[in-house]
């Protein structure tokens, strides 16, 4: 394994010079982290939906007080706010027999003073019965319902809990993630199931006067709002005329490319909490990494490879080499990436993650940094890592498979179609990534809540780090767009557009993705020059990756020599796909086994037809 480094890869990285990267603008802190504030408030609202409908539900449901019974209670109230009021009085009138001339005004302070008292505790008792609707239930059988009753048991507790109920049960009967996982009849029903449990808590005449501007509002957007969702099923779409493709699939075990089938983690409702909170959860393994730099021929740069081998420093033959491609704003200590190369160096597997230029605080020498378009570094990898291989294994019989998540799974697809026959890997599987980014401007969803978080992130690790280089190409005023951007659509507008000069936003995306240049089924661009099996893994309740990016994926798998293929799930959100009950027990497995097993597939498959070895040569 030590003859990884070969002459095309050196151990030590090359000189930086030494400059300044602090970059001032005139853009104000509330102006650039105003649509982050914004995501988060509606992302909050998103999440804490369910949870607060559960809530209303339970105390709209309650039995209501008879009119009788509420009078009653009313009364008791009044009478033991009096009797309280009466005892301070009372108190305050006793004085001593010795009391002087001056001492004669207290009992008229006092009784002021009571007054003041008792408006003061109305006034808390109103804001008591607002509040008390936050009391969540701790305990099931003792504070539950006693809070349910501080909840309910007043006109002003019980009407503000069916606002909330209205107001949460028309966000998500308007949310397409919601409406995706839940239907748009059962959402109307259950926001129609809020009025009448409204109408018996209330009364018909003020349920209905309160719900009808709400529902108004919701009904509208229902008839006139697009939502965007999948127009095509979940499911494996194929060529099965590909004899390589169609053997893989017969040897990839439909146990591991299966979600659907209730392994998820149940309480996880949605796309977003699917996406958001297994990074809260899972903890990210140590990896002992070895760096590797590769210089690239034709600028002063070098590409890193973060190399985990396995214990023993020795690969056996029916074992597999990965080159990964992390996330956006990642570097090979990613949690998904770590989970991926922990699994596979246990099982005997070498793995190679390459970092980003100019991501995981690696160097630049130059003022190439980075953008999403480019392939030469995947290329550069790859020529690295085939040579290693030709030279432990003289036959090269290793497969040497790649692995992209989210942005490194575009680049790694725009790679693989862009090389064509010359590509130097075997297979490929890309996750929650996209083949036509062209697409992507039209998920407003994605641009609206997550966007917002992942652009200030990779915003400021540019800015950080390289704040000298983007000074000298870049005018004050297209650094100060860049720094106001909310959107990546916008940042790739204002910030790698113009540093890399790019014509306009439609020519950067028409080179990076492995689809930009798309034009029908019947010009469809690089895409048909995929020569190795190449796996598109995506989730239909992805909250920041676009489905449409993949257009008709039964016309997609038939393009070229028919190596796409393409799995789509229901259910995973991006890059997630958590399971069981704890999703920290198992991580990131399913979508760890997911690569490594049709990496195994396509393994297996190619050997047992020599033909098919080459690829894009005789298939």
């Amino acid at each position: 394994s030590n003859n990884v480094c070969t002459s095309e890869v050196d151990a030590a990285p090359p000189a930086i010079a030494a400059g300044s990267n602090s970059t001032s603008t005139d853009v104000s802190f509330l102006e650039e982290i105003s649509p982050c504030l914004v995501a988060m408030f509606h992302m909050n609202l998103i999440l804490w939906a369910p949870i607060v409908l559960l809530i209303c539900l339970r105390r709209l449901m309650k039995k209501p007080l008879h009119r009788n019974q509420r009078r009653k209670t009313h009364a008791d109230r009044k009478d033991g706010g009096e009797s309280e009021t009466n005892k301070q009085t009372a108190s305050s009138k006793t004085f001593p027999p010795t009391t002087t001339r001056a001492d004669q005004h207290l009992p008229v302070m006092t009784h002021a003073k009571t007054n003041q008292t008792t408006h003061e505790g109305k006034k808390a008792k109103a804001t008591q019965d607002t509040l008390s609707f936050f009391a969540f239930p701790t305990n099931v059988f003792s504070k539950a319902e006693s809070q349910d009753e501080a909840a309910m048991s007043s006109p002003t507790g019980g009407f503000f809990t069916y606002v909330v109920a209205l107001f949460f049960s028309a966000l998500v009967m308007t949310d397409p993630m919601y409406v995706f996982e839940f239907s748009q009849a059962a959402l109307v029903m259950m926001h129609l199931l809020m009025i009448t449990l409204g109408m018996k808590r209330l009364g018909a005449k003020v349920a209905l006067n309160t719900a009808l501007p709400v529902s108004a509002i919701a009904f509208f957007m229902i008839a006139h709002q697009d939502l965007n969702l999948p127009t095509f099923a979940p499911g494996l779409y194929y060529d099965e005329s590909n004899s390589l493709v169609t053997t893989a699939v017969s040897k990839w075990p439909i146990d591991k490319r299966t979600y659907d089938d209730g392994r998820g983690t149940p309480w996880m409702m949605t796309g977003d909490t699917r996406t958001g909170l297994p990074f809260m959860f899972y903890k990210i393994p140590e990896i002992n990494f070895q760096r590797r730099w590769i210089p690239l021929p034709d600028e002063k740069e070098a590409v890193i490879l973060d190399v985990a081998f396995p214990s023993n420093n020795v690969i056996e033959s029916n074992k597999r080499v990965y080159l990964v491609l992390h996330g956006i704003n990642g570097d090979s200590h990613e949690g998904y990436v770590a989970d991926f190369v922990d699994r596979q160096v246990r099982q005997g597997n070498v793995v190679a993650v390459m970092v980003t230029r100019g991501l995981g605080d690696s160097p630049i020498l130059g003022d190439n940094i980075l953008h999403f378009a480019r392939t030469k570094d995947v290329e550069a990898a790859a020529r690295a890592l085939k040579s290693a291989i030709r030279e432990v294994n003289d036959d090269g019989g290793l497969l040497l498979s790649g692995v992209g998540y989210s942005m490194g799974a575009i680049t790694l697809a725009n790679y693989v179609a862009t090389s064509g026959a010359q590509c130097d890997l075997d297979a490929a599987v890309t996750i929650s990534g996209a083949l036509d980014t062209r697409q992507q401007v039209n998920f407003l969803r994605s641009a609206s809540l997550w966007q917002p978080f992942i652009t200030k992130a990779l915003r400021d690790t540019l800015l950080s780090s390289f704040g000298n280089k983007i000074r000298s190409r870049l005018s004050q005023q297209q650094l100060q767009e860049s720094i106001k951007a909310a959107t990546l659509v916008d940042f790739d507008r204002t910030f790698f557009v113009p540093y890399h000069d790019f014509d306009s936003l439609e020519d950067y995306y028409s080179r990076l993705g492995a689809m930009g240049d798309f034009v029908s089924y019947d010009n469809p661009g690089r895409i048909a020059n995929v020569s190795i099996p190449l796996l598109c893994v995506h989730s239909l309740d992805d909250p920041v990756g676009y489905w449409g990016v993949y257009r008709d994926p039964e016309s997609v798998v038939h393009l070229g020599k028919g190596n796409t293929v393409l799995l789509f799930t229901k259910r995973g959100g991006h890059v997630g796909w958590p399971l069981g009950i704890n999703p920290s027990i198992e991580a990131w497995k399913w979508m760890s086994d997911i690569a490594s097993s049709f990496a195994e597939a396509v393994d297996i498959a190619r050997k047992e037809d020599s033909d098919i070895i080459i690829p894009g040569k005789t298939y």
